[in-house]
């Protein structure tokens, strides 16, 4: 029969051994990935000549005093209405329609662009409105103004 294990020895790598590892692992891993390290150090070194580095070295180095600057220029009363209003301000972006409203701008520029081109000193007759009022574009634009006017007065 054979003897019953008492003991189990677990096998123990020496430092040497876990460090010839690591340095193998790192070394695949630098084969593996040439072209993105390639390509980090180029960035890094556009960035080191435009010395960017330089300055981004400096900001997380004063990180505090740069804080403490924001922190005293943006409670100046100049800045208080724009404070409190700003999360309103990111409520009413989230409950914006953005394609109507790119559309209704778009519009708006085009509207703007002939006005701007009109002659200032033209008047409105009413046989001119009715002329305006029998174009289908005409029509539909000025029903348009019409019901967003009637819309903004019950909102």
């Amino acid at each position: 029969m054979a003897e019953r294990i008492t003991k189990i020895n677990r096998i123990q790598k020496t430092d040497e051994q876990i460090k010839q590892e690591s340095l193998d692992e790192v070394t695949t891993a630098i084969a593996e990935n040439k072209e993105s390290i390639l390509k980090a150090i180029n960035i890094i070194s556009t960035l080191d000549d435009a010395k960017l580095l330089d300055a981004l070295s400096g900001a997380v180095k004063g990180r505090g005093v740069i804080a403490n600057k924001f922190a005293v220029e943006l409670n100046k009363d100049q800045y208080s209405g724009l404070i409190s209003n700003m999360a309103s301000l990111v409520f009413l972006l989230g409950d914006l329609d953005v394609d109507d409203l790119s559309t209704t701008l778009n519009k708006v520029n085009k509207g703007l662009r002939v006005a701007n081109q009109a002659n200032p000193n033209q008047k409105t007759s009413i046989t001119g409105l009715m002329g305006i009022l029998k174009d289908d574009e005409m029509n539909r634009s000025l029903t348009y103004m019409l019901n967003l006017l009637k819309g903004m007065s019950r909102g």
